[in-house]
């Protein structure tokens, strides 16, 4: 299964150990899924999830949050934008995501703001909108 997060999931995961987000993001490095990252989507990980340390939103400090940030780069596939999509949704951020998953022919796009991705344009790509929860029961019903 080919998929893409939206940068909230991990945001979630790090500031509780409770959760679907959390648990996904400790399943990172057993390759049950292969998800994929672009550039720009990185990048936009990275701050969130170090703004989220700068303000104490996390247990985790910025030396922890590096090493999170390293698994998820050492375990994505790198996705390169050929082809510059932007779907006018409501939200920046969530045109990168989409066009990350377009581009990487992703099957899902996982998220907690599923309603942020409920736009007429995106259909025809075949890429279902799911929460980190229903991704989560998919991996267990798969095992």
């Amino acid at each position: 299964m080919r998929v893409v997060f939206d940068t909230g999931v991990w945001g979630a995961a790090v500031r509780s150990r409770r959760g679907a987000s959390h648990a996904l993001l400790s399943e990172v490095p057993h390759g049950r899924f292969r998800f994929g990252v672009s550039v720009a989507l990185f990048l936009e990980y990275r701050q969130q999830l170090l703004d989220a340390a700068r303000r104490g939103q996390t247990p985790l400090n910025w030396t922890q949050i590096e090493a999170i940030l390293a698994a998820l780069a050492h375990h994505a596939q790198e996705v390169p934008i050929f082809f510059g999509l932007r779907p006018n949704l409501p939200d920046e951020n969530d045109n990168r995501v989409f066009e990350c998953a377009a581009n990487f022919g992703a099957s899902a796009i996982v998220t907690h703001n599923v309603r942020h991705f409920l736009s007429p344009e995106l259909k025809g790509y075949g890429i279902e909108i799911v929460t980190p929860g229903e991704f989560l029961e998919r991996l267990r019903r798969s095992s």
